[in-house]
């Protein structure tokens, strides 16, 4: 149960019947199964990624803006929305927890909440920028978005992210006891007079409040360079705290339109898990695999160009250019059967960053004349690093 476009169509007739039928006093929202919600299809993710990089600003709002403008709609509603949370709720399954009127947690250790979009080179664009650090403050809300590590119901309770944990056989009835209470359902934020303190930040200043969360947080100056979602997400929170809640989440949509036309959010996505998972299926993952093992194997080759270029004084763009052409000549060996597949592996074993999605994915992103054009740039460096690999122009041909 993620949040993919069909399954959207669901909760949209729920929230016009919740609109116009008397007969319904106020609605639950719970789960059939195990997890409560994990999140947004990421295979649609990665469609908006690559309808970012071609389509217009417009049609962008109007496509990945369906979800943030539902839950604006559901937290307005005339009838209360509860969420009766009995499991993991990540990312869209905490961002439609947080547009509910009041959230009843089960008592089980093992639920988490969180916003872990930050690990994919995202951020939560259906409202999770604006309404997390209004509810729990901007200190812990800025943590969360940008560790996108979750917190377990007792700290949840404890931040005032839920109203109530409670045992997991009192759920329904909790939740449901507390849906029929509330006589006039209103989020803080849409309460005539609400005002939220930004302290211990000072957002008047953006840049100089961005320094500070980057700092408190503890991003380092490299993240932010090459991991935008990061300024992303500070951009949100800081340019919408001042705006109402509907022109604050269309501040947000703004920033993640932005976000999407970048390639980062992309490759991450592609590689951290789409493609993890059929490399882990085909066992490209374990220390065994033809990747790592055998004479002139990927791995070990990346590795040892890594070993090589710390020791020449190579800035970012050239480490990845040598270890781009290692795993370059690994394939015109025939030692890479599946390039996709081989990124997963070299980014998680630490050998490449997540931004780039793996060598393979570098390579072609950079195209064989920018990388002959350093490569020759960087031959007197070490020839032997920097030398373009025999037959590379069959890799580009294949990819095409």
């Amino acid at each position: 149960n993620v949040f993919s476009r069909p399954m959207i169509d669901s909760p949209e007739r729920l929230i016009a019947r919740a609109e116009t039928d008397p007969a319904v006093s106020a609605v639950l929202l719970t789960s059939g199964k195990s997890a409560f919600l994990a999140g947004a299809d990421l295979e649609m993710i990665q469609m908006f990624t690559e309808r970012g990089r071609s389509g217009n600003t417009e049609e962008l709002n109007t496509l990945f803006g369906r979800l943030g403008r539902l839950f604006r709609r559901l937290e307005r509603a005339p009838r209360p929305f509860v969420a009766a949370i009995n499991g993991l709720a990540l990312g869209g399954g905490l961002e439609v927890s947080l547009a509910c009127h009041a959230r009843v947690v089960a008592d089980d250790p093992a639920i988490m909440l969180g916003l872990p979009e930050i690990k994919l080179g995202l951020l939560p664009g259906a409202g999770g920028t604006q309404r997390l650090p209004r509810l729990i403050g901007t200190r812990k809300g800025l943590e969360m978005l940008l560790s996108g590590e979750p917190v377990a119901p007792a700290e949840a309770l404890q931040l005032g992210l839920v109203d109530e944990v409670v045992q997991r056989e009192h759920l329904i009835e909790v939740a449901r006891r507390r849906a029929l209470s509330i006589a006039l359902p209103a989020a803080r934020w849409d309460q005539d007079g609400a005002s939220f303190q930004s302290a211990p930040f000072d957002f008047s200043h953006p840049e100089s409040a961005f320094a500070a969360i980057a700092a408190a947080v503890g991003i380092t100056d490299y993240q932010l360079r090459h991991y935008p979602a990061y300024r992303a997400i500070m951009r949100c929170v800081v340019g919408g705290w001042n705006l109402a809640m509907t022109a604050a989440s269309e501040h947000e949509m703004r920033v993640f339109v932005e976000l999407m036309r970048n390639p980062v959010a992309g490759n991450m996505v592609r590689t951290l898990f789409l493609n993890r998972q059929k490399a882990a299926k085909l066992g490209l993952l374990a220390s065994n695999s033809p990747l790592a093992t055998g004479d002139g194997a990927l791995l070990p080759r990346v590795q040892q160009a890594h070993s090589r270029v710390r020791s020449l004084e190579c800035d970012e763009e050239e480490r990845l250019l040598a270890l781009a052409l290692a795993a370059l000549r690994s394939w015109g060996e025939g030692r890479v059967e599946h390039p996709e597949m081989a990124d997963v592996a070299v980014v998680s074993a630490g050998l490449y960053p997540s931004y780039t999605g793996g060598p393979f994915n570098y390579a072609r992103q950079r195209g064989l004349d920018d990388l002959r054009r350093r490569a020759q740039a960087a031959l007197a460096k070490n020839a032997e690093v920097f030398e373009l690999p025999a037959g590379v122009d069959r890799f580009f041909q294949a990819a095409a």
